[in-house]
């Protein structure tokens, strides 16, 4: 049975390695975005596309884990299916806020106090990615670590909780903003909110198994 669980778990670490690589190439594609769009095209293109191809990987990997190892539900293991679909839940997310940004252009309709806001939002939900490739590692290599980790997470989702309320008053108090505009922000930081609600209950899941 530990055997099995180390496999799953090996593939599952791999898996966590590509959400962070998605969730870094989301952060780059919003850096070169909010820069200027315009003059960075082709790289913003490139970027999308190694964020698919990430995605069409970790997809592999999932449906591995689900062919190789369904036996496992019925084994009392049922908790690790779960959560590879829930992980692969988050890199949709990530896609979903590039697709949403890319049809707003920054240099027209972006001042500096949003960009800040997203800035904070991105590099808080970054610290949260990490902390899960931590967390999955720890759950095969260094159990004692693993509710130190998911700590963290807890921790830094409720501080983009606060960042997101906070932006929300912000973008609905600026009467400058255009409606339009206005509910296409609102929807990109509401996916930003919930790819770290996502990764938030990932870290519950992980302590469930913990003691599995």
């Amino acid at each position: 049975m530990q055997k099995i669980k180390n496999q799953i778990l090996t593939l599952m670490i791999e898996h966590s390695r590509i959400i962070y690589s998605v969730m870094s190439s989301m952060a780059v594609y919003y850096n070169l975005w909010q820069d200027d769009v315009d003059s960075h095209k082709i790289e913003l293109e490139k970027k999308r596309s190694k964020m698919q191809i990430l995605e069409e990987d970790a997809d592999g990997i999932k449906i591995r884990v689900i062919k190789e190892y369904s036996e496992v539900q019925a084994q009392g293991l049922g908790d690790y299916m779960a959560l590879i679909l829930s992980m692969d839940n988050t890199i949709n997310s990530a896609l979903e806020f590039v697709d949403i940004i890319s049809k707003i252009h920054p240099k027209e309709e972006i001042n500096e106090e949003i960009k800040k806001r997203y800035h904070n939002l991105i590099n808080n939900l970054l610290k949260m990615g990490d902390g899960l490739k931590l967390a999955i590692k720890d759950l095969r290599d260094s159990p004692q670590e693993v509710f130190k980790n998911t700590t963290i997470i807890h921790e830094v989702e409720n501080i983009i909780d606060k960042i997101f309320r906070e932006f929300l008053d912000y973008l609905y108090g600026n009467n400058d903003i255009e409606i339009r505009l206005l509910l296409r922000i609102r929807d990109s930081i509401k996916i930003l909110e919930e790819l770290a609600d996502r990764i938030h209950d990932i870290a519950d899941v992980i302590r469930v198994l913990l003691y599995q």
